[in-house]
């Protein structure tokens, strides 16, 4: 059984969360833990006793017999959160891209959650509903996408979606050398078709029936996963966990992807 960690906080975003963690529940044997961390110096633990109840009768329902647990924990944010997410299976936030100017007051929680997070983060934006559509993986040219690669294709395979594997680059693998011999153009391009390849082979070996589907794009990865997400049921990318989306994907790809797009983003830390 699942254990979904769902981050709730009474937001239009946090409820679009708890609307995905329904779907999700809906289709796979999961457990739900509701939490609310509060400042233990505010007066706010009232209205968060009354939200954690609000979420816990939405969830029931839709389906009754669901298991739910709810918990306020005096903390702050996110360390709160990702310390109660630990033992998770999944930790489900939400976030509003209406409101930039709400995420960025709260010091983009939403970014900074998923990248500190030791589990997979899956961030929901507000006005979320189910569509149907292929999961898409973000493939870095490091190891940091390697733990995202087999996540995504256990999703796709779960949903009866398929998968596709976006790949956007600009320069030749190695930087060493882009940077002492300008290579062709033809050639960098055929460097990151075989790390495309080798990465389709793989996932195709652990599941043979899943439908895979390549994309390599010459363009930045911000424009190209905008694009690819924009038709997709869900967005995964990887991080090292070093910081803000650290590793192969920047802290920037990470500020315009996470709590800006349309599309829930799975962000999943690196086995190593």
């Amino acid at each position: 059984m699942e254990r979904v960690l769902l981050g709730y906080d009474g937001t239009a975003g946090a409820d679009a969360a708890l609307d995905w963690v329904t779907d999700r529940a809906l289709r796979r044997d999961a457990r739900v833990e509701v939490v609310i961390v509060t400042n233990p110096l505010l007066q706010d633990r009232p209205m968060a006793e009354e939200q954690l109840a609000r979420a816990e009768r939405r969830l029931h329902t839709q389906i009754p017999a669901l298991p739910v647990e709810t918990a306020r924990i005096d903390g702050r944010m996110p360390g709160a959160l990702v310390d109660a997410a630990a033992d998770a299976d999944i930790l489900v936030i939400g976030a509003d891209p209406d409101r930039p100017a709400r995420e960025a007051l709260h010091g983009w929680m939403s970014l900074r959650v998923s990248s500190r997070s030791s589990v997979p983060t899956c961030v929901v934006p507000a006005g979320w509903s189910a569509l149907s559509g292929p999961v898409t993986l973000a493939l870095a040219t490091d190891t940091s996408s390697d733990a995202a690669s087999g996540y995504a294709a256990r999703e796709a395979h779960a949903t009866g979606e398929s998968l596709r594997v976006v790949h956007a680059w600009s320069t030749p693998l190695s930087s060493a050398q882009s940077s002492a011999i300008a290579v062709p153009r033809r050639e960098a391009r055929d460097q990151h078709q075989e790390l495309l390849t080798r990465s389709i082979d793989g996932i195709r070996q652990l599941f043979p029936g899943l439908v895979v589907e390549p994309v390599l794009v010459a363009d930045n990865a911000v424009a190209a996963l905008s694009r690819a997400a924009a038709d997709s049921s869900l967005l995964v990318m990887g991080t090292h966990g070093k910081g803000v989306l650290a590793g192969g994907f920047s802290g920037s790809v990470g500020q315009d992807l996470i709590g800006s797009i349309r599309t829930p983003v799975v962000v999943v830390p690196s086995s190593g």
